[in-house]
């Protein structure tokens, strides 16, 4: 999971650690972040590049999930296994090199696979489902909610700037 801090990335590790995931490594910018992440059920943190992580950390990937995106993607792309797959579920780090195409092109043998996600693609009901038993599962305490700070709406650009600078873990929650 690449861009694991956020409320999307907590989520996943989640889902994929309670699913049975073998391995669910997670790229972040701290120690702090990384051991917060463990908790919430990451077997290996890596760097931001991916390196790291310790013995037995993944050199390769079946499945990346991104939310980063941006000019560093393609080096994760590099390390998915044969028959892996990449899919991009935001851009927070902006588009990826315009060479994209071309790396998987050149990764033909490999049998690699791209895509993009996004939820605007599933059905309202669909996806009113799926929320729904996320929140019930939250409710439980079978999906953990990670809240970074509550803050007055008057603060929302204040909120924005702390998200742009990587300052915040899970969500922050703008009350009026």
């Amino acid at each position: 999971m690449r861009g694991a801090a956020g409320s999307i990335g907590i989520t996943a590790v989640q889902l994929a650690a309670r699913l049975g995931a073998g391995a669910v490594a997670v790229t972040t910018s701290s120690a702090e972040r990384g051991a917060r992440l463990r908790d919430l059920g990451a077997t290996h943190v890596l760097d931001r590049s991916g390196d790291g992580g310790g013995p037995g950390a993944p050199s390769g990937f079946d499945v990346v999930i991104d939310v980063v995106a941006g000019p560093e993607l393609p080096l994760f792309l590099d390390r998915l296994n044969p028959n892996g797959r990449f899919v991009a579920v935001g851009v927070v780090g902006g588009q990826p090199p315009e060479d994209l195409g071309m790396r998987l092109m050149d990764a033909f043998r490999r049998s690699l696979s791209f895509a993009t996600f996004s939820s605007d693609t599933v059905p309202a009901p669909e996806r009113q489902a799926v929320r729904s038993t996320q929140f019930t599962e939250a409710a439980n305490g079978d999906l953990r909610t990670v809240v970074h700070e509550v803050l007055p709406l008057a603060e929302a650009a204040q909120a924005h700037r702390k998200m742009d600078k990587g300052e915040v873990f899970g969500r922050t929650v703008l009350v009026p």
